[in-house]
């Protein structure tokens, strides 16, 4: 290979590589770290003694809440919409109510329902939500 070849083979790698890390062009994204709060607002928190009447999920209702929330809205995505607010507000997890109900040991269904008022948006959005059929083994089933 000439001296010319190698040079263009070097900078394509390198542009490559440097541009296309953490980048969802294909397909690839960094994960985000948590935000920690500073020491002095850790200080203030008192932990629970019991979790008796907390949320329970089992492991394979957790694989199957983050196997469906990977699909329905994937790290780093962004929702388009003609409203551009209405656009961010729905790329927010915290928009989204969550509802899991386990159908059988082999089954989970997953429901995303956005609640847009969080946003300070009033307006109805129909389809902006979904249903994930998930089996035990991590793998969806069906969308609705």
């Amino acid at each position: 290979m000439g001296e010319w070849n190698m040079r263009w083979l070097y900078l394509v790698v390198l542009f490559c590589s440097g541009s296309w890390m953490g980048c969802g062009f294909l397909g690839i994204y960094r994960h985000q770290k948590a935000e920690w709060a500073p020491p002095e607002e850790a200080e203030k928190v008192k932990f629970p003694n019991s979790f008796e009447k907390g949320a329970h999920l089992r492991g394979p209702a957790m694989q199957a809440v983050k196997v469906a929330m990977d699909e329905f809205l994937p790290p780093g995505s962004k929702v388009n919409a003609d409203n551009a607010l209405l656009g961010e507000c729905l790329s927010r997890w915290d928009t989204y109510d969550t509802s899991v109900l386990q159908a059988s040991e082999e089954l989970y269904f997953v429901r995303f329902f956005p609640v847009i008022s969080r946003c300070g948006i009033d307006a109805i959005v129909l389809d902006a939500g979904a249903v994930y059929a998930v089996d035990a083994r991590g793998r969806i089933l069906a969308m609705e």
